[in-house]
C-alpha cells in the first residue's frame, strides 16, 4: 500500500472501474487519519498535535515537495519538557536553534535554558535598559536621599544608570555606577572609610561638580537600601530618571556551598 496523488486515485474509481483491494488500500493510506497521524482539532484546544510512537518530531517544513530533508523542524523533548526548533541540515547534534522551556525560559543555541533568555552566542542590540523594582523610574532631584532598591538582604549587586537636567540652568548630569554589597558591613572600624561596600562611578556633568548624582548604601540590622540623590537641588519639579540592573542573584551565597551538603570531607576542606 502506498500514498497516491489525487489524479491516480481518481483513475482507480472512474466510471466503470472495479477497484482492487490494493487500490482501496492506497485510497485509505492517502487519506489523513487523526489517530494514526497524531493530530486533531477541537473547540477547546484548537489544532492538536501529538507525538507518534518513539519519535520526537512534531512538524517539519520543506522548501518544496521534492526535498528529502526538512529545512526546519519542531520537536518536543519529553525528558526536558522543551519545544525545540531545529535546522536538520546543520545536524541535530549541534543543538536546537531555539528552545522554549518550562517556566517561560527561552534558549537561543542553548538546549537547556536556565534563565528567562539564555543565549549561547553574540548578542547585538541598539541599547540596554534596566527594569526598576515597583516600576518606579524617577525620584526628586532635590538634593535629598531617596530609596531606589530595597529592603535588601545578604549579597547584592546592581548597575545604575541615572540622569537629571533642568533646561536653561546648566544643571545636567549623567551617572553610571556599579554598587556591590555583602551583608552590609557597618561600623567605623569594621568598615573603615566604607571600603567594604564602595560604589564605583562614571560621572559626567555640565556646569559644576555640585550637579553630580550620588549613591549610597543605608541600613541597620539585616536589611538595607540603595539610595540615590543629586548633590544640589535642581529646582522645583525636576526629577532624576534612573534604570537599575540587578547583577547578582544568590543573596545568601547558597550556590557556593549547596553542592557540599552531605559531603563532610569536602565541606571541611583539606
Amino acid at each position: 500500500m502506498a500514498k497516491k496523488n489525487r489524479s491516480t486515485l481518481k483513475r482507480y474509481f472512474r466510471e466503470g472501474a472495479l477497484p482492487s483491494a490494493d487500490q482501496f488500500g492506497d485510497l485509505i493510506d492517502s487519506a489523513l487519519n487523526t489517530i494514526d497521524e497524531g493530530f486533531d482539532r477541537s473547540a477547546e484546544n484548537g489544532f492538536e498535535i501529538s507525538l507518534v510512537g518513539d519519535h520526537d518530531r512534531l512538524i517539519s517544513f520543506f522548501r518544496n515537495s521534492a526535498e528529502q530533508q526538512a529545512a526546519w523542524s519542531v520537536s518536543y523533548d519529553k525528558r526536558r519538557d522543551t519545544l525545540r526548533f531545529i535546522q536538520p541540515g546543520q545536524g541535530e547534534e549541534a543543538g536546537a536553534t531555539l528552545v522554549l522551556g518550562p517556566g517561560g525560559r527561552v534558549g537561543v543555541n542553548r538546549d537547556n535554558p536556565q534563565w528567562a533568555l539564555d543565549v549561547n552566542g553574540i548578542v547585538a542590540a541598539r541599547g540596554r535598559i534596566g527594569v526598576n523594582p515597583g516600576d518606579q523610574t524617577s525620584v526628586p532631584a532635590d538634593g535629598r536621599w531617596h530609596n531606589i532598591a530595597g529592603p535588601l538582604r545578604g549579597c547584592q549587586g546592581f548597575e545604575v544608570m541615572a540622569g537629571a537636567g533642568n533646561k536653561g540652568t546648566g544643571k545636567y548630569a549623567l551617572m553610571n555606577a556599579v554598587a556591590l554589597n555583602t551583608f552590609n558591613p557597618r561600623g567605623w572600624l569594621f568598615n573603615f572609610l566604607n571600603l567594604k561596600k564602595r560604589i564605583k562611578y562614571h560621572q559626567a556633568y555640565y556646569l559644576s561638580r555640585g550637579n553630580r548624582i550620588k549613591l549610597r548604601w543605608l541600613g541597620e540590622g539585616e536589611e538595607y537600601y540603595l539610595q540615590l540623590r543629586t548633590v544640589c537641588d535642581y529646582g522645583a519639579g525636576v526629577r532624576v530618571r534612573y534604570y537599575l540592573t540587578q547583577l547578582w542573584f544568590d543573596d545568601d551565597m547558597s550556590e557556593s556551598w549547596a553542592d557540599l551538603q552531605g559531603s563532610p570531607d569536602e565541606a571541611q576542606g583539606d
